[in-house]
């Protein structure tokens, strides 16, 4: 039985494909699911938060503010709305943008629901950041 399987991340500016994966770990809307090959097919809900893919005995971080996950015996498709490798993640941006997130989310006239995704956002670029450094 193979124990590796194929993945594809699709945002709206791109695919990025990855064979021989042995481990995925994707932020459902209801906790963290990890997926190994050969495992039942399902479509999941993705919220804010950190996928994590092992290949080859490395794990590859992305941050993602959420989308859904295609889960299928041929591999995994990964339908998201922003996917953010670790390595091209900018510290100094994400600070900026969790600064500026908490400044609106204190406004008077702001819609508090997008303010605090921001701040979730921003506090998960920030957090796999340090997790890879």
């Amino acid at each position: 039985m193979n124990k590796q399987f194929h993945l594809d991340i699709i945002t709206p500016i791109g695919i990025e494909s990855f064979d021989n994966v042995s481990y995925l770990r994707i932020p459902s809307l209801g906790g963290l699911i990890g997926v190994q090959a050969n495992h039942a097919q399902a479509v999941i809900g993705l919220d804010i938060g950190e996928i994590k893919i092992t290949k080859d005995g490395k794990d590859i971080l992305f941050a993602t503010s959420g989308g859904f996950a295609d889960i299928a015996k041929e591999g995994v498709q990964l339908l998201l709305e922003t996917s953010e490798k670790f390595d091209s993640i900018d510290s100094k941006r994400a600070e900026d943008s969790l600064k500026r997130a908490n400044k609106r989310k204190s406004g008077q006239s702001i819609n508090l629901s997008r303010a605090q995704a921001s701040v979730t956002r921003a506090q998960n670029r920030l957090r796999i950041i340090k997790k890879m450094s």
